[in-house]
Parts: C-alpha cells; structure tokens; sequence
C-alpha cells in the first residue's frame, strides 16, 4: 500500500514539473485598420516569433480580419505582421494633419503615430511631412518605411486551461495615411473637377494663365495635376500664394501643391485664385492650333480648418497658338524653292528652324554673326510641300523671325 501511494506522489510531482513545458497555448485576435473593428483586414501574413526571433508559426488572416494559431508552448513570443494589399491612400488632408502636430495643435494616437512616422525615425518632424507633402504627393516617391505599419505585440504564455484561447488585437495602417479610410479595393478622395472657361491667346511672349475656382471661402491648402499640350506650349514657372507653392513638370503634366505652412493656416488665402502659370508658345506651332488642359481626377482642395472642400471646379482655359513676335525683317527667295533657300536678314546670332505643316522640326541651322545678310540653307533633302521657318535670335532686343516657303521638285 506505501509502495502504490509513493508511486502515485511521484508521477503527479513529475506530471506538474513537465506541464509547463509540454503546455499547449492557442492564440487568436483580428487585425483592424486604424484600430477599427469595422475595418478588419485581411490577408495579412501573421508570424509568430520567438525571443531569438525564429518563426515558430505562420498565419494568414481571413476575409474577417480574424487569424489562429494553435499548439504554442509556453514561453515569450512577439508577432510581426505583412500584407501586400494595397494601404490606404495619402492625400493633402494627412499632410496638413502631420503639420497640426508639428506645431502642437494636434496630439496623435499610436497608429495614427507610425502613419506620420514615414523615415522610421521613431519620432514625427519636419522631415516626415515633406516625405509626404513634396516626396511622396509631389514627385510619386515610395516611404522609405515601407506602405504598411502594424502594431508591435509581445505575448507571455504560462499554463492555462486547455482550449481557452488568448486573444491579441492588431491594428493596421498605410504608411502616411492619417485619416485612415481604407477599403481592400482602394478609394478615391476626387473633389475637384476641372472646366474649360475662358480662351487664351499664346505667343513666344511669356503668357500667364490663371487657374481659378468656384471656390471663395479661405483654403489651408491644393493640389492639381494638370495635363497640357505639350506640343503647343512651354511651360516656365509656376506662381503660388506665397514661396511655399512647389512644383513638378513631367512630358504633358504639370504637378502642383501648396500648403499655408503658418500656424495661421487657413486664414489668409482665398480659394477663388490658386496659382498662376508662365507659358511660352512652343517653337514651330502653326497659327491658330488649340487645345486643352485637363484636370486629373486626384485634386483637392483643402479648406480653412484642412479639411477637403467639396464641390469645387477648377477653369481652365482653351488655349490658341498665336504668332511670334518679330522685330527683324527678312525676304526669301527664291520661293518656290527647288535646293537652295535664301533668306535676307538684317543681322542675327541664334539659330534657325525649319518645321513642316505638322509642326515637326526637320531641320536646324545655327547662325552666327557671319551669317549677317543673307543665310542660305539647302533644301535638298527636303520633300515638296509648305514649310515655316522661325530665326530665333541670341542678341538682346531682337525676337522671333517667322516666315513660310515652298518647296517644289
């Protein structure tokens, strides 16, 4: 009867010595975007991790946001999340947000904390609101963080009851995105559209050309993404509000933003004139030719406390070549011309260009003071048909010289 007793008292004294390293844990939670449980999401690759950061599992989230991982021993673990999804979108509001903090009108949360944190710095500066506001809106740069953030979880298992499972909440977010509005299927923030208002005449002269709105109450802020006839005219310069207006011109797209980065913000500035464009008519344009600039549709206005206007149209005008302005005089001859052009001038330093009635440029003479009196320029290899030269002149006080001539067999 002692010998049975003992033996029991030993194999539960071992049982209870064992459990704990033979104890099994379950582990379930949901990711939520912004902390959101409206906004799970899903198909977020979920790693469980030990203390010498070796996965011990790996999980996936479903179409609930909901993920599970079972048969954890016990033990120190943390959990590192990634989806290829795409985040939620970035606009002007979460740049001006970044800027409230900046200057103290504005506390974050932890999520909203790792959006503004797009360096990975571990803290939020001036530094961070540029990646966004010039880098990222501007010029179309990625984060350097990366697109997505997620919580930082650390879990601790000790003996438990079986199939009692511990839950761990995650919460999500786009890199830069504040706001957090997010759907798996993406989003779009459009509250400008444009329309064709009054014409504009172009010259080699520098034109402006206003771009205005229906909007007149104070704005904080704008951005727009135009697209020009890059074929009809040159753009030069843009000019904004004050000197915090920045832009960007790619092939057809002139990008543009502005922030009243005052802690006055929104105070001073109306919205019924955002900025002005400095544009040349482009050499070898045909009188006459017009076109369009188009507003995409990723634009916004911001109003006087940041927040996104809605129902606000941009003019744009239509746009017209004129002709160049020409203070030389000149004569051609002869013309037709069959393979030596002849064109009489008073003096010139620059270069000529010779387009044809498509506005394409098939031939380039550099003139200098030799060329004084008459230029020749042989036509050989030109094919039969109507041609327009422009004399583009390098002295000061002389402009454009235009002219047209035909060339036959």
């Amino acid at each position: 009867m002692k010998k049975t007793i003992l033996k029991t008292t030993v194999t539960l004294a071992l049982i209870m010595w064992l459990s704990p390293i033979f104890a099994q844990n379950q582990l379930t939670g949901t990711v939520n975007y912004h902390d959101d449980p409206s906004t799970p999401v899903p198909e977020v690759t979920i790693q469980l991790l030990d203390m010498g950061n070796n996965v011990m599992q790996t999980t996936m989230t479903n179409d609930y946001g909901v993920y599970f991982f079972d048969s954890i021993p016990n033990g120190s673990y943390y959990l590192a999340s990634s989806t290829l999804l795409e985040p939620g979108e970035v606009t002007l509001q979460d740049a001006f947000r970044i800027m409230m903090y900046l200057f103290g009108w504005y506390d974050f949360t932890d999520y909203e904390f790792a959006a503004a944190d797009v360096n990975g710095s571990g803290t939020v500066t001036w530094a961070d609101y540029f990646l966004v506001l010039i880098n990222y809106l501007l010029q179309g740069q990625p984060f350097p963080v990366g697109d997505w953030q997620f919580q930082d979880v650390q879990l601790d298992f000790m003996a438990r009851d079986f199939g009692v499972p511990d839950t761990a909440t995650v919460w999500a977010t786009g890199s830069g995105d504040l706001e957090g509005v997010w759907l798996p299927s993406g989003r779009s923030l459009a509250n400008v559209t444009g329309q064709v208002s009054n014409q504009v005449s172009l010259s080699s002269e520098t034109s402006e050309i206003e771009i205005t709105s229906n909007y007149t109450e104070l704005i904080s802020g704008f951005n727009l993404n135009i697209d020009y006839p890059s074929d009809l005219m040159t753009i030069t310069g843009v000019e904004g509000p004050d000197g915090n207006l920045n832009y960007a011109i790619e092939e057809g797209v002139v990008k543009i933003i502005w922030m009243d980065e005052s802690e006055k913000a929104g105070s001073h500035v109306y919205g019924d004139h955002l900025c002005t464009l400095l544009v040349n008519l482009k050499v070898g344009v045909l009188q006459n030719q017009s076109d369009v600039m188009v507003l995409q549709e990723n634009g916004m206005v911001l109003n006087q406390w940041g927040v996104a206007a809605e129902g606000v149209e941009i003019q744009l005008p239509k746009l017209k070549s004129g002709e160049f302005t020409t203070t030389g005089t000149a004569s051609t001859y002869p013309n037709p011309v069959i393979n030596q052009l002849n064109i009489r001038i008073d003096s010139n330093e620059g270069a000529l260009f010779i387009y044809d009635l498509s506005g394409k440029l098939v031939q380039q003479t550099n003139l200098s003071a030799k060329n004084s009196g008459v230029v020749s320029v042989n036509t050989d290899q030109l094919t039969s048909g109507s041609y327009t030269y422009i004399m583009r002149s390098d002295l000061p006080n002389k402009e454009n010289i235009t002219g047209r001539f035909i060339k036959s067999e």
